[in-house]
């Protein structure tokens, strides 16, 4: 019996250069701009396992549907296992995230665990006056009116995300006295997206924050985590954010085969981080690509870090030397009008 690795944000796309330090636009609301019209999208997320001799019995949890927020709507929503599972039902945890629980119990050589979804994600423009705030006033003792998803949980320290002297560090560097909030997560945002290069080799669903400050290199989970623990460190609230990114369709339909323009991460799951910004609710930002969240995203699930929200983990029982090998493949492609593919 063993643990399954996990799968793992941020396996797919380019290398990053690092060493970029250009600000992200703060993406502001004016009332003489009109909104963009809302992005549809068709979703599908393929976790693939291949096993070397057959295992008997397989339990999995998976978080790859999408949730409805504040700028996202689901449409619909599917989970197909094969082979067929003895148990696949659905469960909604603490922070509202809805997850998949699956078992396989016959003998199988190989799992794979499809999620098609439909979702129509809007424009999301911040308020000037919320995001000119000194970040001192972000802290929860001026939270004031309940806001929604708001938790101390996210201020705190989390088993992937402890306290630590070099995301202090950073912190310190970003969150000077006075500094607007708006620009402290575009500094954040920048310093991470400048200083850490893009590898997919250099870390695993294992490695540790400390690890990852101190080599430098890493995915989008990892950068996510050093922006939660900086965030933190200046006692605000940030919480880990599970979902995907825009792909372009190769000419034969492959499924994310294709990346989306320059963004990092497009072919699998991917991470950022959110920040609760008193007055405007939770502003996300990616590092990875150096920019504040737009309608190139969609949100799966949040947490403290990744542990609260693997896009699938789980047990596998089986003889000794049933190693696994693993594939991933995410499509998420804008609806063209009359489509009438799968959901």
């Amino acid at each position: 019996m063993s643990e399954t690795t996990g799968e793992t944000p941020g396996g797919g796309g380019a290398a990053s250069p690092g060493g970029s330090s250009a600000r992200p636009l703060i993406p502001l609301r004016h009332e003489d701009t009109p909104a963009l019209e809302p992005v549809h999208y068709r979703v599908h997320h393929l976790t693939s396992y291949r096993y070397a001799k057959p295992v008997t019995r397989n339990y999995g949890r998976a978080h790859v549907e999408p949730r409805a927020t504040p700028h996202q709507r689901v449409l619909s929503h599917e989970v197909v296992v094969d082979p067929a599972p003895a148990r696949l039902t659905a469960h909604t945890d603490f922070y509202g995230n809805s997850s998949t629980y699956l078992l396989v119990d016959s003998p199988h050589e190989q799992l794979d665990v499809h999620s098609h979804a439909r979702v129509s994600v809007s424009e999301r423009r911040y308020p000037l006056e919320p995001m000119s705030r000194p970040w001192e006033q972000c802290t929860p003792e001026h939270w004031g009116a309940p806001v929604p998803e708001a938790s101390l949980d996210f201020v705190h320290p989390s088993p992937r995300v402890p306290a630590g002297t070099a995301a202090r560090e950073i912190s310190a560097e970003v969150f000077t006295p006075g500094r607007a909030i708006g620009e402290c997560l575009a500094e954040l945002t920048a310093l991470i997206h400048g200083e850490f290069t893009y590898d997919a080799h250099a870390t695993t669903v294992t490695s540790t924050l400390e690890e990852v400050l101190a080599a430098r290199h890493g995915v989008c989970q990892d950068f996510s985590h050093v922006g939660v623990a900086a965030v933190r460190a200046a006692g605000l609230a940030a919480r880990y954010i599970s979902g995907y990114l825009r792909t372009a369709p190769s000419a034969g339909g492959t499924l994310g085969t294709e990346p989306a323009g320059e963004m990092i991460g497009s072919a699998a799951s991917h991470a950022w981080l959110s920040v609760l910004v008193p007055g405007t609710g939770w502003v996300d930002v990616d590092p990875t690509n150096r920019t504040f969240v737009d309608q190139r995203f969609v949100t799966t699930a949040w947490g403290r870090d990744y542990a609260d929200v693997p896009p699938l983990k789980g047990i596998v029982v089986g003889p000794p030397g049933a190693t696994s090998t693993l594939r991933v493949a995410v499509g998420v492609v804008p609806e063209v009008p009359g489509d009438d593919g799968p959901p």
